[in-house]
């Protein structure tokens, strides 16, 4: 029997469906990060207990003296029933940004037309990792001079970035990075330098950048309850050259 082998290689037109399926989701999958953050933030901790405690003494659902452990069972109704506003709150605070954002990836210039627009400059690339002939990540690079964010022909953009939950410990998403940003680098010099964004709550992106060399160039926007802080990123040609001969 043939072992699984994994790969990196150029988008086709059958992909579509599944690519379109995982750069929604990529969109999205900061909302539970940032939703698992507000409720374990020791504020939303400490509302909990006091609403906890408030419903218990308001019931009268304290156990009596000598009642024994069992009695404290009964405490998970008023335990649970006091965390579900704060899930609720948090949820409906921090959802609204990842729903435009997720509009925004999806009326992308890029998305009416993937082949096509991936096509446009030898630098960009749309690539998907395979794993056992099932496609477990993707990576893009814009490359196009007429991108919307930089408008500059000397400027590769990083647009998606996806690899599913049970291969991220494997590091397969720096692999993902370097092979693109090498392509980029080797099929254009022109392009000077490579772009991207990224946030703590897509933590395993943020990693792979950080050790593919990604510098921070400052603040895009801020986010959720929490204001968690989405920040440029930039790699440069000549940053990569050292990195390739050390």
């Amino acid at each position: 029997m043939d072992e699984p082998i994994a790969r990196i290689r150029p988008y086709k037109v059958e992909d579509e469906k599944q690519v379109r399926f995982a750069i929604a989701k990529a969109a999205m999958e900061g909302l539970a990060s940032a939703n698992t953050k507000t409720i374990l933030h020791p504020v939303s901790l400490s509302l909990w207990a006091l609403l906890a405690g408030l419903l218990i003494q308001y019931m009268g659902w304290w156990p009596k003296p000598g009642a024994g452990f069992l009695a404290y069972i009964g405490l998970i109704l008023p335990l649970g029933s006091a965390a579900v506003p704060i899930i609720l709150f948090s949820d409906w605070n921090n959802r609204w940004y990842f729903d435009d954002l997720s509009r925004r990836v999806l009326r992308g210039p890029d998305m009416v037309d993937l082949q096509e627009y991936y096509s446009r400059s030898p630098a960009s690339g749309l690539w998907i990792l395979e794993f056992s002939n099932r496609l477990v990540g993707l990576m893009s690079i814009d490359a196009s001079p007429s991108n919307t964010e930089e408008n500059h022909s000397d400027t590769a953009i990083i647009r998606h970035i996806y690899v599913d939950e049970p291969y991220r410990t494997t590091g397969i998403q720096q692999d993902l990075i370097d092979y693109a940003v090498q392509s980029a680098f080797t099929s254009n010099s022109s392009i000077t330098k490579v772009k991207a964004t990224s946030s703590r709550l897509r933590e395993y992106v943020d990693q792979a950048l950080d050790e593919a060399g990604f510098k921070y160039e400052g603040v895009l926007e801020t986010v959720g309850m929490l204001r968690w802080q989405v920040r440029n990123r930039i790699l440069t040609r000549d940053e990569w050259n050292k990195r390739q001969n050390s």
